[in-house]
């Protein structure tokens, strides 16, 4: 019962961000997905301390009262939607990530959030991410960042680029040596970005699942990779 819930909670998710077309497109792919799964994902690597995009210009989106948070506890989305801030709602699975550790590096406009991508610097806040199972060396100074979101309404707005330079910043100044996120095949814009910041590939992931049967491969890539 707690899972047809949660399904339903995301159903109604995608409908009020995305509307009707992502909600049947997504409905698809769930129902695919219960037959069959494979993902090929490519770990980017950014070693911060070289990262020219967190020496560069202010990238402050050309926005009406834009606002850049880090929450890392519930305690704090109970203070700023106490404010006005809208969090919750849009973000499925929120409580449980906090709570496990993760931190959600946030672009609002005005009240309404903008943008959030997921930051974890231990395994069970990774782990709380539900993101694919690569090997992140966390004792070692480095990070995994998931979960990104922006809000269909401030797409291609710069929020993105945003929110994820003044994450990186962030991690920087914690002592964090390398930040690492996975990207599919077929994210071209992202992986865009990663170019221009220096990010290189270390690292590729297959997951392959056909009805109850799984599999995951992970191999380490180098630079001539």
């Amino acid at each position: 019962m707690a899972h047809v819930t949660a399904l339903l909670a995301r159903a109604r998710h995608i409908y009020r961000t995305e509307g009707w077309a992502s909600l049947l497109r997504g409905t698809f792919l769930f129902a695919l997905h219960l037959f069959y799964v494979r993902w090929v994902h490519q770990v980017y690597a950014s070693v911060l301390e070289n990262d020219p995009s967190l020496r560069g210009d202010d990238l402050t989106p050309a926005l009406e009262d834009v606002t850049h948070m880090f929450l890392s506890t519930n305690e704090e989305v109970d203070d700023v939607e106490a404010r006005g801030y809208e969090f919750r709602s849009l973000v499925l699975d929120s409580r449980a990530m906090l709570d496990a550790g993760a931190t959600a590096a946030c672009v609002f406009v005005g009240k309404e959030l903008g943008n959030v991508v997921w930051v974890a610097t231990t395994q069970q806040a990774m782990d709380s991410l539900k993101e694919l199972p690569f090997t992140i060396d966390f004792a070692g100074g480095e990070c995994w960042t998931g979960r990104a979101w922006t809000n269909p309404k401030y797409r291609r707005s710069g929020l993105f680029s945003y929110g994820d330079i003044e994450s990186r910043r962030r991690q920087l100044e914690q002592g964090i040596r390398v930040s690492k996120w996975a990207l599919g095949e077929q994210n071209i814009p992202t992986k865009t970005i990663a170019a221009r910041i220096g990010a290189t590939v270390c690292a590729e992931g297959r997951y392959r699942r056909i009805l109850w049967w799984k599999s995951w491969k992970e191999r380490p890539l180098g630079p001539s990779s």
